[in-house]
C-alpha cells in the first residue's frame, strides 16, 4: 500500500476523483486551494492498482510541469485500512516502473564508494580464491557493489531507457577494470597459489556455472519487482561476477594466459547470463515503457543489447580457439573443439 499525493492545479479535482474511483482506491482526500492555485489531493493506493494509477496520473499531466506526484510508503495506520483481499489473493504484490526507476538508479552512480566496495572485495575475493577458502568468497560477496549496474541495465534494456543502458554499462564496465587490475597488482606482489582448485575451477565453462547465472539474474529481478531485500541476491550475483574476473587477473599476473582465457570467458558468459534472465524476468512481471512510442524504443534497445552480446561471445570465442590450437594433446584439443562447437 503506499500514499499518492498530486500536487496540481484545482481545476483537475473532478477528474482525480473520477481517477480514484474507476481505479478503487482505498481512499482519498484533498486540501483546500493554495495560494498559487493548487491543492493537494491524496490517494491511498493498493499494491494492485498502483501502477495503474500512475500511468493515469502521468497521462492527465503529461502537457501539464506544474503538476507533480509524489509515491510514499505507509508503514501502519490506525484505524487499519483494509483492502479487497479477494483482489489480494489473485494480484502479487509489484513495484510500480516509478518506483522501480528510483531504485536502480542508485546503484549505478560512479562514485567513491563504489569504486571502494569494488576494491575491498577484490582484495578479499583474491586472497581467498588463492587458498581455497570459500567462506572468504562468499563474505566479500556480500558487498556485492555490481549488483546494482546489471540490474540497472537490465531494467533500463526492458523499457528502452538508452541513456540509463549507457550509465549502467559505463559501470559495470570500469567496476570490472577495476577488480581485473586491484586482482593483478595483488598477484604481481605478493606470492599467491594461482593453481588453487577455487581458481582453477573457474577456467572451465560448465552447465552448472550457466545456470547460476541466469539464477541470480532472474532472483535479482525478481527481488527488486516484488520489494524483496536484495542482499542476498547481490552475494549469487557477485559469485557469478568478481570471482572469475579476481580468476582471470591472478593467472594473467602468472603467466597463464591459456587459464585466464577460460576464466574470461566464464566472466562474460556469466554477465549475458544475468542480463538476458533479468531482461525475461522484468517483461514477465509486466514491466516495460508506458507509451508506444516508448515500448517501440525499448525493443530496438534489447535488440541492440542481445546483438552486443552475442558477439562479445564470438569475438572471445575465436580468441579462445585460436590461442588453444597449439596445444597438442589429443583428449583435450577434441574437449576444446566441443566447446567451441557449443558457444
Amino acid at each position: 500500500m503506499r500514499i499518492c499525493e498530486i500536487i496540481s492545479d484545482i481545476k483537475y479535482k473532478r477528474t482525480l476523483i473520477t481517477i480514484a474511483e474507476k481505479q478503487g482506491v482505498v481512499d482519498y482526500w484533498w486540501s483546500s486551494e493554495l495560494e498559487d492555485g493548487r491543492q493537494v489531493f491524496t490517494m491511498v493506493v493498493t499494491n494492485d492498482s498502483r501502477q495503474s494509477v500512475l500511468d493515469s496520473l502521468q497521462i492527465l499531466f503529461e502537457e501539464d510541469s506544474r503538476a507533480k506526484i509524489l509515491v510514499l510508503p505507509v508503514d501502519a495506520s490506525i484505524p487499519r485500512l483494509s483492502e479487497n483481499t479477494q483482489d489480494l489473493k489473485q494480484v502479487d504484490q509489484k513495484t510500480t516502473r516509478e518506483e522501480l526507476y528510483e531504485n536502480v538508479v542508485k546503484g549505478v552512480d560512479l562514485n567513491l564508494n563504489f569504486i571502494l566496495m569494488v576494491i575491498f572485495s577484490t582484495i578479499v575475493v583474491t586472497i581467498g580464491l588463492s587458498e581455497d577458502n570459500i567462506a572468504v568468497v562468499v563474505g566479500a560477496m556480500v558487498i556485492a557493489p555490481l549488483l546494482g549496474p546489471n540490474i540497472a541495465l537490465s531494467f533500463a534494456a526492458s523499457i528502452g531507457n538508452r541513456n540509463l543502458i549507457l550509465k549502467s554499462l559505463n559501470s559495470i564496465i570500469i567496476g570490472i577494470l577495476i577488480s581485473i587490475s586491484f586482482g593483478y597488482i595483488i598477484s604481481s606482489i605478493s606470492d599467491l597459489n594461482y593453481q588453487s582448485d577455487e581458481i582453477i575451477s573457474r577456467t572451465n565453462i560448465g552447465v552448472g556455472d550457466i545456470v547460476l547465472a541466469l539464477a541470480s539474474g532472474a532472483a535479482a529481478a525478481l527481488s527488486m519487482t516484488t520489494g524483496i531485500s536484495a542482499a542476498l541476491v547481490g552475494v549469487m550475483v557477485s559469485v557469478a561476477l568478481l570471482p572469475p574476473a579476481a580468476s582471470f587477473s591472478i593467472l594473467i599476473a602468472n603467466g597463464e594466459s591459456t587459464l585466464a582465457m577460460g576464466a574470461l570467458m566464464l566472466l562474460i558468459i556469466n554477465t549475458v547470463c544475468v542480463q538476458l534472465a533479468g531482461n525475461i524476468v522484468f517483461i514477465s512481471q509486466g514491466i516495460k515503457a508506458r507509451t508506444a512510442k516508448e515500448r517501440n524504443m525499448a525493443k530496438g534497445s534489447l535488440k541492440y543489447f542481445i546483438m552486443f552480446w552475442v558477439i562479445s561471445i564470438s569475438i572471445l570465442s575465436l580468441i579462445l580457439c585460436l590461442s588453444l590450437i597449439h596445444i597438442s594433446e589429443p583428449t583435450r584439443q577434441a574437449e576444446i573443439s566441443y566447446a567451441v562447437f557449443c558457444l
